[in-house]
């Protein structure tokens, strides 16, 4: 069901010299305000938020709004005009919130303008997805800012990490100090970081990668245990079957993948497939 419905004004501008915006009577409808760059005040229902790249505005029909900007510092703006379908019950981010990853809602909100300028199939159901993501984001980081541990940087940083964990999980020379060296950081500063923002040690989450591409192997692919576990760095599959087993609350053959067997690639280690621990 569609929730929320374009209202025929949207845009994105570079705001004139003297560009000011101040409305004489009350917002008739929600306008989603972002700034792509340049700084500025908004105040609304008479409270002042800065303005700078990031910042998201979701104003309220009623609301009391005006805004500025520094000559030195000229906005460029996405404004989109809404409505939400009478009787929906949504949950909505506060009026202002300073989105640090910017990519994908500002991707979103691009799609939106570029929307309006053409006609397109199932139009009206694609803005609705669009605005609901970008509120999602809204008030992911509005959750996230009031209690992160850790700064946006370091974020990025250890998302860095997870990405690059996941592209070489079956490389053998996988470790906390080949990560840490990857961000150009020490392997205990990493692993404090990891820790702090996660919950658990890096080293715990490279054995969780592991074991989630293990049990994926295992029963999406026709890869048998030995192979597997070789494919992922073990070079004792007692070890990795025990570890699977710790990991996933049942062994390996547990998970095998019912298809045709696959012809193994290993060699020698063929005569040792479906090894299996239980103890």
């Amino acid at each position: 069901m569609i929730t929320f419905i374009y209202n025929g004004s949207v845009g994105k501008s570079r705001c004139e010299p003297g560009w000011e915006w101040s409305r004489l009577t009350p917002m008739p409808d929600y306008d989603l305000w972002y700034a792509i760059e340049g700084r500025g005040q908004m105040t609304i229902n008479g409270v002042s938020y800065p303005i700078a790249k990031g910042s998201c505005f979701l104003i309220r029909p009623g609301d009391q709004v005006k805004a500025t900007q520094e000559l030195e510092h000229r906005l460029t703006v996405i404004f989109i005009h809404f409505i939400i379908q009478p009787g929906m019950e949504v949950k909505l981010p506060e009026r202002h919130v300073r989105l640090e990853d910017t990519i994908v809602p500002e991707t979103c909100l691009q799609r939106i303008v570029e929307l309006q300028l053409r006609e397109e199939d199932q139009q009206q159901e694609e803005f609705d997805l669009l605005v609901r993501l970008v509120l999602l984001h809204m008030l992911r980081q509005q959750k996230s800012g009031a209690s992160s541990p850790v700064s946006h940087m370091h974020k990025q940083l250890i998302h860095k990490v997870m990405d690059e964990l996941r592209d070489q999980i079956g490389e053998k020379a996988v470790t906390v100090a080949s990560l840490a060296e990857n961000v150009n950081v020490s392997p205990r500063y990493l692993s404090q970081l990891f820790m702090k923002y996660t919950g658990f040690s890096l080293r715990e989450y490279i054995t969780r990668v592991r074991m989630e591409r293990a049990r994926f192997l295992l029963s999406e692919t026709s890869m048998n245990i030995t192979e597997v576990a070789s494919a992922l760095g073990f070079t004792d599959v007692y070890h990795f079957s025990k570890m699977f087993k710790s990991h996933n609350g049942a062994p390996p053959s547990s998970f095998r993948y019912k298809g045709r067997p696959a012809k193994s690639n290993y060699g020698d280690l063929k005569i040792r497939q479906d090894i299996d621990v239980d103890e």
